[in-house]
């Protein structure tokens, strides 16, 4: 967040091609020069264009693409990939005049990187949650594989809002999931769901008795139980939610 230069980039979502390209500086070797002998700068092509901070460096350079689309391209971008940053949206809404059209997709790659930042805060945080059988860093990877290859499999059906409704039923599922406990897994998703939903267990059995009654089995089926003996403590945290795609 203290960078001298920033650089952002708008690219065509199906043309893969560059749309914009914007640069904020706010340093220049000769002026810097100059100020340390405190005389003043030559003539010269001066970079520094930015005075701000560094952070607000991505918004501003995506606010100047959008503010130049019909300009440059004929066109009006109403709707982009983000990478999760909570600044360029509202900002967009507020200084475009068809910020009210416009609408955000998270890029999906910052999405699980987020998730991964959140877990790793949460045994930073609370250190009782690591160990054996909690949330291990295999495990803490295996959430996030989880995340991810449903995003893709869900990416790929074609009635988004029904896909929408999954991809939200199966992410706050992913901790029981990864734990062992299936009983509420999508059965496109998971193989043992979807194994346990063709050849369902019987929830008992009986055997004849002596006198010919029947009487319960001494082999009935147990529940099915986490793969581990411990309490499971499961926490679910909000995704805080450079370059961007347009479609």
């Amino acid at each position: 967040y203290n960078a001298n230069s920033g650089v952002g980039i708008i690219i065509g979502q199906k043309t893969q091609k560059i749309l914009f390209l914007g640069v904020r500086n706010k340093f220049c070797s000769v002026c810097s020069r100059a100020n340390n002998i405190n005389s003043p700068p030559p003539d010269h092509q001066c970079y520094k264009n930015w005075s701000s901070s560094s952070s607000e460096m991505e918004t501003d350079i995506i606010v100047e693409g959008f503010k130049k689309c019909e300009q440059q391209h004929g066109v009006r971008y109403i709707s982009f990939i983000g990478d999760g940053d909570s600044s360029v949206y509202p900002t967009l809404i507020t200084s475009i005049p068809w910020g009210y059209a416009i609408t955000k997709m998270e890029c999906a790659n910052h999405s699980v990187k987020c998730y991964r930042t959140a877990l790793e805060r949460l045994v930073q945080e609370k250190p009782s949650y690591k160990g054996r059988g909690k949330l291990t860093e295999a495990m803490r990877k295996r959430l996030t594989r989880a995340a991810r290859c449903d995003i893709v499999m869900r990416s790929k059906e074609t009635n988004q809002p029904q896909a929408i409704g999954k991809l939200r039923k199966d992410l706050l599922n992913g901790p029981l999931h990864c734990f062992g406990l299936h009983s509420k897994c999508s059965t496109d998703f998971c193989r043992t769901a979807q194994q346990r939903h063709q050849n369902p267990l019987p929830l008992s059995t009986s055997s004849p008795s002596v006198n010919g009654t029947s009487s319960p089995s001494t082999h009935q089926v147990n529940q099915v139980r986490p793969h581990h003996n411990r309490d499971i403590k499961i926490h679910f945290l909000p995704v805080h939610h450079h370059h961007q795609h347009i479609r």
